[in-house]
Protein backbone atom coordinates (compact mmCIF):
# COMPACT_ATOMS: atom_id res chain seq x y z
CA UNK A 1 0.00 0.00 0.00
CA UNK A 2 1.40 3.15 -0.86
CA UNK A 3 2.49 5.80 2.01
CA UNK A 4 0.56 9.21 2.31
CA UNK A 5 2.82 11.80 1.05
CA UNK A 6 3.15 13.53 5.05
CA UNK A 7 4.96 10.23 6.16
CA UNK A 8 7.11 10.20 3.30
CA UNK A 9 8.22 13.71 3.87
CA UNK A 10 8.46 12.72 7.72
CA UNK A 11 10.75 9.44 6.82
CA UNK A 12 12.97 11.83 4.58
CA UNK A 13 13.33 14.46 7.15
CA UNK A 14 14.16 11.60 9.75
CA UNK A 15 16.97 10.21 7.73
CA UNK A 16 18.88 13.78 7.05
CA UNK A 17 18.49 14.33 10.79
CA UNK A 18 19.88 10.67 11.28
CA UNK A 19 22.58 11.04 9.19
CA UNK A 20 23.77 14.62 10.56
CA UNK A 21 23.65 12.76 14.00
CA UNK A 22 25.72 9.98 13.19
CA UNK A 23 28.16 12.09 11.50
CA UNK A 24 28.64 14.28 14.07
CA UNK A 25 28.90 11.97 16.74
CA UNK A 26 31.35 10.05 14.32
CA UNK A 27 33.55 12.96 13.71
CA UNK A 28 33.76 13.93 17.52
CA UNK A 29 34.61 10.16 17.71
CA UNK A 30 37.46 10.05 15.73
CA UNK A 31 38.88 13.42 16.73
CA UNK A 32 39.55 15.70 19.22
CA UNK A 33 37.64 18.23 17.56
CA UNK A 34 33.93 19.39 19.31
CA UNK A 35 30.54 19.67 18.32
CA UNK A 36 31.14 22.74 16.06
CA UNK A 37 33.35 21.48 14.05
CA UNK A 38 32.13 18.10 14.26
CA UNK A 39 29.02 19.36 12.57
CA UNK A 40 30.22 21.66 10.54
CA UNK A 41 32.72 19.10 8.60
CA UNK A 42 28.94 16.57 8.53
CA UNK A 43 27.20 19.07 6.63
CA UNK A 44 30.17 20.13 4.23
CA UNK A 45 30.46 16.32 3.49
CA UNK A 46 26.88 15.30 2.65
CA UNK A 47 26.43 18.66 0.80
CA UNK A 48 29.68 17.20 -1.21
CA UNK A 49 30.13 21.43 -0.84
CA UNK A 50 34.11 20.77 -0.41
CA UNK A 51 35.02 23.61 2.07
CA UNK A 52 38.32 23.48 3.68
CA UNK A 53 38.68 19.99 6.59
CA UNK A 54 39.17 21.14 10.10
CA UNK A 55 41.40 18.58 10.81
CA UNK A 56 43.83 16.22 9.58
CA UNK A 57 42.70 13.55 7.66
CA UNK A 58 43.55 9.44 8.68
CA UNK A 59 43.01 6.37 6.85
CA UNK A 60 40.15 5.97 9.17
CA UNK A 61 39.04 9.81 8.46
CA UNK A 62 39.05 8.88 4.95
CA UNK A 63 36.71 5.67 4.90
CA UNK A 64 34.51 7.66 7.40
CA UNK A 65 34.13 10.44 5.62
CA UNK A 66 33.00 8.39 2.24
CA UNK A 67 30.92 6.44 4.13
CA UNK A 68 29.18 9.60 5.39
CA UNK A 69 28.97 11.20 1.76
CA UNK A 70 27.49 8.13 0.23
CA UNK A 71 25.06 8.33 2.51
CA UNK A 72 24.27 11.71 2.69
CA UNK A 73 23.85 11.63 -1.43
CA UNK A 74 21.79 8.47 -1.37
CA UNK A 75 19.35 10.19 1.20
CA UNK A 76 19.29 14.15 -0.72
CA UNK A 77 18.87 11.79 -3.74
CA UNK A 78 15.89 10.08 -2.37
CA UNK A 79 14.39 12.98 -0.89
CA UNK A 80 14.56 14.87 -4.38
CA UNK A 81 12.97 11.92 -6.00
CA UNK A 82 10.00 11.76 -3.43
CA UNK A 83 9.61 16.40 -3.76
CA UNK A 84 9.10 15.03 -7.66
CA UNK A 85 7.15 12.78 -7.32
CA UNK A 86 4.81 14.04 -5.43
CA UNK A 87 4.70 17.25 -7.74
CA UNK A 88 4.07 15.00 -10.57
CA UNK A 89 1.19 13.32 -8.74
CA UNK A 90 -0.31 16.55 -7.33
CA UNK A 91 0.26 15.50 -3.71
CA UNK A 92 1.88 18.60 -3.10
CA UNK A 93 -1.24 20.69 -4.01
CA UNK A 94 -2.68 18.35 -1.63
CA UNK A 95 -1.02 19.04 1.26
CA UNK A 96 -1.34 22.59 1.06
CA UNK A 97 -5.28 22.25 0.16
CA UNK A 98 -5.41 19.81 3.58
CA UNK A 99 -3.27 22.20 5.79
CA UNK A 100 -5.96 24.89 4.53
CA UNK A 101 -9.08 22.75 4.98
CA UNK A 102 -7.68 21.81 8.80
CA UNK A 103 -7.79 25.35 9.54
CA UNK A 104 -11.22 26.07 8.09
CA UNK A 105 -12.36 23.49 10.71
CA UNK A 106 -11.10 25.05 13.21
CA UNK A 107 -12.90 28.49 12.71
CA UNK A 108 -16.10 26.34 12.60
CA UNK A 109 -18.53 26.64 15.49
CA UNK A 110 -22.16 25.73 15.92
CA UNK A 111 -21.76 23.35 12.93
CA UNK A 112 -22.70 19.89 12.91
CA UNK A 113 -20.93 16.73 12.17
CA UNK A 114 -21.14 14.05 9.74
CA UNK A 115 -19.78 10.51 10.56
CA UNK A 116 -19.55 8.13 8.01
CA UNK A 117 -19.68 9.33 4.14
CA UNK A 118 -21.36 5.85 2.63
CA UNK A 119 -24.41 5.74 0.71
CA UNK A 120 -26.37 7.12 3.74
CA UNK A 121 -23.94 9.62 4.80
CA UNK A 122 -23.74 10.77 1.14
CA UNK A 123 -27.54 11.65 1.24
CA UNK A 124 -27.30 13.25 4.22
CA UNK A 125 -24.12 15.50 3.11
CA UNK A 126 -26.29 16.45 0.24
CA UNK A 127 -29.04 17.79 2.28
CA UNK A 128 -26.78 19.61 4.36
CA UNK A 129 -25.10 21.48 1.23
CA UNK A 130 -28.50 22.34 0.20
CA UNK A 131 -29.71 23.88 3.95
CA UNK A 132 -26.50 26.16 3.56
CA UNK A 133 -25.44 24.85 7.11
CA UNK A 134 -22.17 24.48 7.90
CA UNK A 135 -21.00 21.13 8.41
CA UNK A 136 -17.55 18.63 8.36
CA UNK A 137 -17.56 14.93 7.64
CA UNK A 138 -15.60 12.08 9.28
CA UNK A 139 -14.30 9.45 7.17
CA UNK A 140 -11.67 6.46 7.07
CA UNK A 141 -12.29 5.03 3.88
CA UNK A 142 -9.52 6.33 1.60
CA UNK A 143 -12.52 5.75 -1.94
CA UNK A 144 -14.62 8.18 -0.15
CA UNK A 145 -11.70 10.44 0.47
CA UNK A 146 -11.37 11.34 -2.77
CA UNK A 147 -15.19 11.52 -3.71
CA UNK A 148 -14.58 14.17 -0.72
CA UNK A 149 -12.34 15.82 -2.10
CA UNK A 150 -13.72 16.13 -5.71
CA UNK A 151 -16.63 17.28 -3.76
CA UNK A 152 -14.40 19.90 -1.98
CA UNK A 153 -16.06 19.41 1.54
CA UNK A 154 -14.57 19.74 4.71
CA UNK A 155 -13.71 16.42 5.97
CA UNK A 156 -11.30 14.38 9.06
CA UNK A 157 -9.71 11.49 7.91
CA UNK A 158 -10.13 9.68 10.76
CA UNK A 159 -11.95 7.05 12.88
CA UNK A 160 -14.93 8.92 13.85
CA UNK A 161 -14.62 6.86 17.43
CA UNK A 162 -11.51 8.17 18.88
CA UNK A 163 -11.76 11.36 20.66
CA UNK A 164 -8.73 12.93 19.04
CA UNK A 165 -10.79 12.75 15.83
CA UNK A 166 -13.97 13.92 17.20
CA UNK A 167 -11.77 17.05 18.81
CA UNK A 168 -10.01 17.54 15.26
CA UNK A 169 -13.83 18.14 14.18
CA UNK A 170 -14.77 20.35 16.84
CA UNK A 171 -17.39 18.56 18.28
CA UNK A 172 -17.19 20.97 21.62
CA UNK A 173 -18.36 23.63 19.06
CA UNK A 174 -20.74 21.85 17.27
CA UNK A 175 -24.30 21.69 17.71
CA UNK A 176 -25.50 18.81 16.26
CA UNK A 177 -23.66 15.11 15.29
CA UNK A 178 -25.32 12.39 12.70
CA UNK A 179 -23.56 9.16 12.49
CA UNK A 180 -24.33 6.83 9.61
CA UNK A 181 -21.43 4.31 10.43
CA UNK A 182 -22.99 0.76 9.37
CA UNK A 183 -21.59 -0.79 12.60
CA UNK A 184 -23.83 -1.04 15.46
CA UNK A 185 -20.87 -1.15 17.75
CA UNK A 186 -18.99 1.66 16.52
CA UNK A 187 -22.19 3.84 16.69
CA UNK A 188 -23.17 3.01 20.21
CA UNK A 189 -19.28 3.89 21.37
CA UNK A 190 -19.54 6.88 19.39
CA UNK A 191 -22.89 8.30 20.75
CA UNK A 192 -21.26 7.73 23.89
CA UNK A 193 -18.33 9.11 23.66
CA UNK A 194 -20.19 12.30 21.79
CA UNK A 195 -22.22 12.77 24.61
CA UNK A 196 -19.22 12.89 27.39
CA UNK A 197 -17.47 15.26 24.99
CA UNK A 198 -20.35 17.82 24.44
CA UNK A 199 -23.96 16.77 26.85
CA UNK A 200 -25.98 19.83 24.89
CA UNK A 201 -25.10 18.24 21.36
CA UNK A 202 -28.01 16.61 19.21
CA UNK A 203 -27.18 13.27 18.50
CA UNK A 204 -28.82 11.41 15.75
CA UNK A 205 -27.73 8.16 14.84
CA UNK A 206 -28.38 4.82 12.32
CA UNK A 207 -29.85 2.15 13.13
CA UNK A 208 -30.41 -1.42 11.30
CA UNK A 209 -32.24 -3.42 14.15
CA UNK A 210 -34.53 -3.01 17.12
CA UNK A 211 -32.14 -4.28 19.71
CA UNK A 212 -29.72 -1.42 17.74
CA UNK A 213 -32.30 1.28 18.45
CA UNK A 214 -32.54 0.87 21.90
CA UNK A 215 -28.84 0.30 22.51
CA UNK A 216 -28.35 4.22 20.93
CA UNK A 217 -30.53 5.68 23.15
CA UNK A 218 -29.14 4.68 26.16
CA UNK A 219 -25.79 5.33 24.71
CA UNK A 220 -27.28 8.81 25.08
CA UNK A 221 -28.78 9.80 20.99
CA UNK A 222 -31.42 12.10 20.98
CA UNK A 223 -33.07 10.21 17.73
CA UNK A 224 -32.51 7.08 15.95
CA UNK A 225 -33.31 6.41 12.46
CA UNK A 226 -33.49 3.16 11.26
CA UNK A 227 -33.05 3.55 7.08
CA UNK A 228 -34.22 0.45 6.13
CA UNK A 229 -37.80 0.77 8.33
CA UNK A 230 -37.84 4.17 6.60
CA UNK A 231 -37.39 3.24 3.03
CA UNK A 232 -40.40 0.49 3.43
CA UNK A 233 -43.11 2.70 4.69
CA UNK A 234 -42.07 5.14 1.73
CA UNK A 235 -42.39 2.47 -0.64
CA UNK A 236 -45.80 1.65 0.99
CA UNK A 237 -47.03 5.12 1.43
CA UNK A 238 -46.17 5.27 -2.07
CA UNK A 239 -48.86 2.96 -2.98
CA UNK A 240 -51.07 3.64 -0.83
CA UNK A 241 -51.45 7.77 -0.16
CA UNK A 242 -49.33 8.34 -3.13
CA UNK A 243 -50.53 12.48 -3.18
CA UNK A 244 -49.55 12.29 0.58
CA UNK A 245 -46.27 11.46 -0.19
CA UNK A 246 -45.96 13.42 -2.64
CA UNK A 247 -46.87 16.37 -0.05
CA UNK A 248 -43.59 14.80 2.28
CA UNK A 249 -41.13 15.13 -0.52
CA UNK A 250 -41.98 19.09 -1.23
CA UNK A 251 -38.98 19.37 1.47
CA UNK A 252 -36.54 16.83 -0.42
CA UNK A 253 -37.56 18.33 -3.85
CA UNK A 254 -34.71 20.78 -3.88
CA UNK A 255 -33.99 24.02 -5.64
CA UNK A 256 -36.98 22.49 -8.31
CA UNK A 257 -39.64 22.97 -5.64
CA UNK A 258 -41.07 26.52 -5.15
CA UNK A 259 -42.70 25.04 -1.94
CA UNK A 260 -40.89 24.49 0.84
CA UNK A 261 -41.25 23.45 4.76
CA UNK A 262 -38.88 25.15 7.24
CA UNK A 263 -38.60 25.27 10.81
CA UNK A 264 -38.17 28.81 12.53
CA UNK A 265 -37.28 29.85 16.12
CA UNK A 266 -38.07 32.65 17.62
CA UNK A 267 -35.32 34.62 18.91
CA UNK A 268 -35.17 36.67 21.76
CA UNK A 269 -36.06 41.01 20.96
CA UNK A 270 -37.68 39.18 17.71
CA UNK A 271 -40.86 41.38 16.23
CA UNK A 272 -42.76 38.26 16.52
CA UNK A 273 -42.59 37.80 20.42
CA UNK A 274 -46.09 38.28 22.56
CA UNK A 275 -47.79 38.54 19.39
CA UNK A 276 -50.60 35.58 18.73
CA UNK A 277 -50.59 34.02 14.97
CA UNK A 278 -53.70 36.22 13.90
CA UNK A 279 -51.87 39.72 15.00
CA UNK A 280 -48.90 38.57 13.14
CA UNK A 281 -50.17 38.20 10.09
CA UNK A 282 -48.09 35.46 8.31
CA UNK A 283 -50.67 34.36 6.28
CA UNK A 284 -51.60 38.25 4.13
CA UNK A 285 -48.40 39.43 4.65
CA UNK A 286 -46.06 36.69 3.50
CA UNK A 287 -48.25 33.68 2.36
CA UNK A 288 -47.10 31.67 4.66
CA UNK A 289 -48.64 28.61 6.53
CA UNK A 290 -48.11 27.72 10.47
CA UNK A 291 -48.47 23.69 10.55
CA UNK A 292 -47.11 23.45 13.80
CA UNK A 293 -45.81 24.97 17.08
CA UNK A 294 -43.51 23.63 19.19
CA UNK A 295 -43.34 25.32 22.80
CA UNK A 296 -39.94 25.29 24.47
CA UNK A 297 -41.49 22.67 27.12
CA UNK A 298 -41.61 19.99 24.02
CA UNK A 299 -45.55 20.58 24.18
CA UNK A 300 -46.68 20.58 20.04
CA UNK A 301 -49.40 22.26 19.33
CA UNK A 302 -50.79 21.26 15.72
CA UNK A 303 -52.61 23.30 13.06
CA UNK A 304 -53.03 25.95 16.20
CA UNK A 305 -55.68 28.32 16.14
CA UNK A 306 -55.39 32.04 15.82
CA UNK A 307 -55.19 33.00 19.42
CA UNK A 308 -52.40 31.03 20.14
CA UNK A 309 -49.26 33.13 21.34
CA UNK A 310 -45.94 33.07 20.19
CA UNK A 311 -43.44 33.33 22.13
CA UNK A 312 -39.81 33.75 22.66
CA UNK A 313 -38.29 29.65 22.13
CA UNK A 314 -40.99 28.87 20.14
CA UNK A 315 -40.16 26.71 16.92
CA UNK A 316 -42.88 27.08 13.88
CA UNK A 317 -43.10 25.20 11.66
CA UNK A 318 -44.25 26.55 8.52
CA UNK A 319 -44.83 25.76 4.66
CA UNK A 320 -44.72 28.71 2.11
CA UNK A 321 -42.32 29.87 -0.99
CA UNK A 322 -38.85 29.94 -0.27
CA UNK A 323 -38.74 33.79 -0.92
CA UNK A 324 -41.40 34.24 1.96
CA UNK A 325 -39.56 31.96 4.25
CA UNK A 326 -36.06 33.64 3.80
CA UNK A 327 -38.36 37.07 4.34
CA UNK A 328 -39.97 35.43 7.34
CA UNK A 329 -35.92 34.69 8.73
CA UNK A 330 -35.37 38.24 8.46
CA UNK A 331 -38.46 39.41 9.76
CA UNK A 332 -37.78 37.34 13.41
CA UNK A 333 -34.12 38.57 13.74
CA UNK A 334 -35.40 42.08 13.69
CA UNK A 335 -36.37 43.76 16.94
CA UNK A 336 -39.31 45.31 18.02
Amino acid sequence: MAQKPERQLKIVLMMIIFVIIAGTIGYMLLTDKGLLDSLYMTIISITTVGYREVFEITPQLEIFTMILILSGVATIFYGITVLMQMVVEGQIATILGRRRMEKDVKKLKNHYILAGFGRVGQIVYNEFEKSGKPFVVIESDAEMINILQDKGGLYIEGNSTEDEVLHQAGIEKAVGLVSTIPSEADNVYLALSARQLNPDLKIIARADSPDAEKKLYRAGADRVICPYELGGMRMALSIIRPNVVDFMELESAGAEAEISIEEVIVPENSSLDGVTLKDSDLKNKLDIMVVAIKKPDKTIYFNPSANTNIEVGDILVLIGRKSNLAKLDLMTENNK
